[in-house]
């Protein structure tokens, strides 16, 4: 299998700096976070483009204004990108609709000016905010 869903692959999901996903959370992280990306996606109706997934320690302590806790350590987020012809709002409401379906494991949803960052974090209720920091890629 090239990816934990049919839309996201293991290269999508590994850090920046070359690490791949953790083995041992493919099955308790990535694929429940793969299954909120596809319902997503599917209801976006087209690719989405991935920004950040995993990220490891070393990789996210070198990105400006990161959160130390962030749930991109714990292999449990993506940062998301709107598609062609979707500004981050639409998204953002897309994102939310499926965030809304009893069943989602969506808990945290960050709205961006590049983007909206989801995550599968331990909870149950869905944590929401919205920043102005650009994108950030570790040097």
């Amino acid at each position: 299998m090239t990816g934990p869903s049919s839309h996201l692959s293991w290269t999508e999901l590994a850090c920046k700096d070359g690490t791949p996903y953790p083995e041992h959370w493919r099955a308790s992280r990535a694929i429940p976070l793969a299954h909120e990306f596809e319902r997503i996606r599917a209801a976006v109706g087209k690719p989405i483009p991935i920004l950040s997934g995993y990220r490891t320690p070393a990789y996210n302590a070198r990105i400006p204004g990161a959160a130390k806790a962030s749930q991109h350590v714990q292999g449990r987020a993506l940062d998301l990108r709107p598609p062609k012809g979707m500004t981050v709002s639409d998204l953002l409401r897309t994102v939310l609709l499926v965030a809304k379906r009893p069943d989602s494991r969506l808990r945290g949803v960050g709205e961006y000016g590049w983007g909206v960052h989801i995550d599968i974090r331990p909870g149950d209720r869905l944590v929401r905010w919205s920043g102005a920091k650009p994108v950030q890629v570790a040097r």
